[in-house]
């Protein structure tokens, strides 16, 4: 059941849902400093660079994933629940903004030294200095990170066939379940009836466990290997440009 009503645990849902959108430009800018080639990462290393992803996560998923739970689902709560939910949302939204500050100061150095370039040099300079498996993952995972890519690289061809590669794969994968659910029916009844199931049913469950793995793998791949073939393209493409502008 969904619910949008105005009450504290909404209001809580809404600010983090603000705080979400100068959260993923900043942390998309973050992330595409730190993966160019031959750029010193500073502090962000080791252990300090995988806080940073989890971060990157929390900021990208988490902000708008909690915040749509709580705008839809807040009014569960009783008014003791809501008040702690209140305390600790704002606990998070002044920590992100320093956080959001900091990361915007960081990015201040980059954007003096691309402010002396043109938009079409500085995008074919910035494909070349692209790390591939970086950005095909980010394509994958993080929202909107494959518009981003299109707009500041000027193409759309990670992100086209991105597209492409998984809406074929899905309808793979559904055809794959349906044709396994003919083949190995299984009778909810009967396994919830039963007190201990059969052989059968057991090699049943493990082979629609396996096929379920392996269709998810699937489609993870298919959204990371056809992303990074198309970047190594437009790489090509840009060193191309650039030599034939010397």
């Amino acid at each position: 059941m969904m619910y949008a009503g105005l009450n504290w645990a909404a209001y809580s849902g809404l600010l983090l849902l603000a705080l979400w959108i100068p959260a993923l430009f900043v942390s998309l800018r973050r992330f595409d400093a730190l993966m160019r080639r031959g750029q010193a990462r500073g502090p962000v290393r080791g252990l300090g660079f995988g806080l940073f992803l989890i971060n990157l996560a929390g900021r990208n998923i988490a902000l708008p994933l909690v915040g749509g739970i709580l705008f839809f689902q807040g009014w569960r709560l009783d008014p003791i629940l809501q008040l702690g939910i209140n305390l600790l949302v704002l606990g998070v939204v002044f920590e992100s903004i320093r956080s959001i500050r900091a990361d915007g100061r960081e990015l201040k150095r980059f954007s003096r030294r691309d402010a002396q370039q043109s938009a079409r040099q500085l995008a074919l300079e910035n494909r070349l200095q692209d790390r591939a498996w970086p950005w095909s993952i980010a394509h994958c995972f993080l929202p909107f990170a494959g518009i981003y890519y299109a707009i500041t690289r000027r193409t759309i061809t990670p992100l086209l066939w991105d597209f492409l590669a998984r809406f074929v794969v899905l309808l793979a994968s559904a055809g794959i379940l349906v044709l396994f659910h003919f083949l190995l029916p299984l009778d909810a009844e009967q396994m919830i009836n039963e007190p201990t199931l059969t052989n059968e049913l057991w090699v049943q469950l493990w082979i629609r466990s396996i096929v379920g793995l392996l269709v998810v793998l699937i489609n993870v791949v298919a959204g990371v290997l056809p992303v990074k073939a198309a970047i190594r393209r437009i790489q090509a493409d840009a060193r191309i440009r650039l030599e034939a502008r010397e």
